[in-house]
This record gives structure tokens, C-alpha cells and sequence, in this order.
């Protein structure tokens, strides 16, 4: 009996037309569990898909696998889309997983928690990052669709506001797979401008799908970068981006956003004036507060006590003046008195008494007091010193008393 000799890769190949020509084998959902996950350079994934009784291996190509919003982890309880086929190499069968989606929670929403996880980690949330918000700007830039609602109610608030405030609109894609690029790439020229003092970046409501942009892990890390202030402004209150973590600042709405990045003109100029009022009421409590200390400290029983101590002390003047006079008075008759003596005894010994009792005094040409008549010669000139003048003489002849 002749027998008919297959070779291994015909087996396998045979084998693996079977599994593809089974109609639950072409296309099947399949639910368990992830075990030995590993992720390979080229993309792939392979890990091992298992419930409490079985387990089958399986794998996911690149091509798919960067379709999927979230990343596969061990322990993950997921639905995995694909078809069963034979791998011919090792003639081990697999499973081809094409879509997965986690069992009780949807697919965004791990991806949402998995990427929140891992920015947190890094520090991305953290408030010590967070940049003040411009008080008063001068420019703020709008990022979002240039024909939105949102963008209409940005431009009415903030003109309402205060209308010298310059509004530069910096139009994106706000949903869409090309969303997060253009997005990016806004908020890299509106840092490289450099002119806004604020960014506001957001768009209106949507599904959870036409949010997913603000989900983007590369705008979270161009809202981190971005050296102006941001803040996160997209679809209603109770909604959450990852936008919304990184921001400086999260706003429930567009609107709202508008509000928190623009001070009101006419309130900061209602603020002025009841800070003005507080300053004078302020100022007043403080001067009324003076003056009535003044009037505890000076008030009339006090001012009269003082009058009395200025009044005591002008009467202790006078008297001391009066003393000082009397005294002066009578120190200075004293003085005149003992001048008087003086006077009297300088007159008795005076050179001019003894003239007047006709007495002469005898000078020289030179005024000098001659008292001898040896000093004297013929034809000296003298000056002879009367009590009541002088009179010139001439020395005719000089007679000597002794000849």
C-alpha cells in the first residue's frame, strides 16, 4: 500500500488553511485575562490571554497596536478582538488580536487614568509648577477652532471686560487624530511670539471622543513647556482633561475661562473707589481717635492745672527778676561809691594839684621831664607845663644856685 509522506510545513501549512477557513476562527471576541506582557522593539506585542482553565497565546502587531488609545498591562481583564491561526515556524497555534477593549471600563477611560498615572508620577500636576495667571493682561491668546461658539463667547467676555485687552485667535483642529499636533504646534508659536501674557486653550462640549485631543500626552508636554501661562478651558464643568491637570489653571467653561483671564475694568474701578473709601473712613477713625486721646491728655482740667504751673512760674520769674535788679542796683551804687574814692585819692596825689599850688613842671625839646637844672644849657629851647597850659622859653643865661 503506497503511502503518501507530508513534510512538516506542509502540515503546518494545511493546518493553519483549516483555522483560517473556520468561520468562528476567522473572527471572534474573546474575554480573559493578560499574563506575560512584553512589548517588543519593533512594536509587537505578545502576551498570553488566560482565564481560571485555559490559556492561548497571542499577539498584536504594531499596525494595531498603535491604534489603541491605552497600553496593555498584566492583570488587565480585557475583550480582545481578532482571529486564531497557526503560526508554521513552530506549528503552534495563536491568537491575532486586531482590537482590545477592557472589560467594565471603556477604552478612553484606561487610557485617561493610565496616562493621568504616568504624567502625575513625573511631576507634571505638581502645584509648584503652576504659574500665576496676569492680573491684568495686555494680550491673550485664544487656541481653539476658529468657528466655534466657544470662541465667540472668549472674544464677547473679555472685550466686555475690559476692551483695551488685545485678543489674537490662534485657530486649531479641536477633535480629530490631527487635533493634538496642531494644537502642539500652537502653543510652540504662541511661545515663540512671545507678545500674549496668556493662553487660553480649549473649545465647547463633545463626547468623550471629541475631547480626547486634550487627552494627548504630547499636549500635556507642550502645556508643561509653554513658558506662558496656560489656562485649560474645555467642554462643560464636568468634564476632565488631561489639559486640565497640566494648566496653570483649569476653567469649567470657555467662558469662564475668559472671566478668570481678564480682570472686570468697571469692578477694578468700583474696587478703587471703596479702597479709597476705606483709606479716608480709615483716616478719619485715626484722627478722630487723636483728637480724643488729645482731649484725655489736654482736656480743660488739665490745660488749667498747666496755666496755673505757667502762671506760678512767670510770679517765681518776676520775683527773680525784681531780686536781680534790686541787686544790680545796689552793686552798682557800690561801685560808683568805691569809684568816687578813687577818683578823690588819684586827685590828691595828681601832678596837677601840686601845679595849682604854683608848681611847674620843666620839658625838653624831646618832652622829656627835666629835673635838674644841670640838664639845661643857654639857648635851650624848653617847655615849661602850667597847671592850665604850656608856654615855650627860651635859655638866655641859667644861673647856678651854688654861684
Amino acid at each position: 500500500m503506497d503511502r503518501k509522506i507530508y513534510s512538516v510545513s506542509q502540515v503546518n501549512r494545511y493546518a493553519k488553511g483549516l483555522f483560517e477557513m473556520d468561520v468562528i476562527l476567522n473572527s471572534l471576541w474573546v474575554h480573559g485575562e493578560i499574563s506575560n506582557l512584553k512589548v517588543h522593539t519593533s512594536g509587537h506585542i505578545y502576551f498570553t490571554l488566560k482565564d481560571s482553565q485555559a490559556a492561548i497565546s497571542s499577539v498584536m502587531f504594531a499596525s494595531y497596536a498603535d491604534m489603541m488609545p491605552f497600553e496593555l498591562e498584566n492583570g488587565m481583564d480585557v475583550f480582545v478582538c481578532g482571529y486564531v491561526s497557526l503560526y508554521e515556524k513552530t506549528g503552534q497555534y495563536q491568537f491575532y488580536a486586531q482590537i482590545v477593549e477592557p472589560v467594565g471600563n471603556g477604552a478612553l477611560n484606561v487610557a485617561f487614568e493610565q496616562l493621568k498615572k504616568k504624567l502625575e508620577a513625573e511631576g507634571l500636576f505638581d502645584a509648584d509648577f503652576k504659574r500665576p495667571i496676569k492680573e491684568n493682561p495686555n494680550t491673550v491668546a485664544v487656541i481653539t477652532s476658529p468657528t466655534g461658539a466657544a470662541v465667540r463667547d472668549v472674544i464677547n467676555i473679555i472685550s466686555r471686560r475690559n476692551p483695551s485687552v488685545k485678543i489674537v485667535v490662534v485657530p486649531v483642529l479641536v477633535q480629530g487624530e490631527s487635533a493634538p499636533d496642531t494644537i502642539v504646534s500652537a502653543i510652540r508659536d504662541v511661545n515663540e511670539w512671545g507678545k500674549a501674557d496668556t493662553i487660553i486653550l480649549g473649545r465647547g462640549g463633545g463626547s468623550a471622543e471629541d475631547l480626547w485631543p486634550f487627552n494627548s500626552e504630547n499636549v500635556a508636554r507642550a502645556i508643561f513647556a509653554s513658558e506662558i501661562p496656560v489656562i485649560s478651558a474645555v467642554g462643560h464643568e464636568t468634564d476632565f482633561t488631561i489639559a486640565d491637570f497640566v494648566a496653570d489653571l483649569r476653567a469649567p467653561t470657555p467662558s469662564a475661562a475668559a472671566e478668570l483671564a481678564v480682570s472686570d475694568k468697571g469692578q477694578m474701578a468700583q474696587n478703587v473707589n471703596n479702597l479709597l473709601s476705606r483709606l479716608n473712613l480709615l483716616i478719619d477713625n485715626y484722627i478722630n481717635s487723636k483728637i480724643d486721646r488729645n482731649n484725655a491728655v489736654f482736656g480743660p482740667a488739665v490745660l488749667r492745672r498747666i496755666e496755673e504751673k505757667i502762671a506760678n512760674g512767670q510770679i517765681l520769674n518776676d520775683k527773680a527778676v525784681s531780686a536781680i535788679n534790686n541787686y544790680a542796683e545796689r552793686k552798682f551804687e557800690s561801685c560808683q561809691m568805691e569809684i568816687g574814692m578813687l577818683i578823690q585819692k588819684l586827685e590828691l596825689i595828681s601832678p596837677m594839684q601840686v601845679l595849682k599850688r604854683g608848681y611847674v613842671l620843666v620839658y625838653n625839646g624831646d618832652m622829656k621831664n627835666i629835673v635838674s637844672s644841670k640838664n639845661i644849657g643857654e639857648g635851650d629851647e624848653l617847655n615849661l607845663r602850667f597847671y592850665d597850659g604850656h608856654i615855650p622859653v627860651v635859655v638866655k643865661r641859667r644861673n647856678d644856685i651854688n654861684g
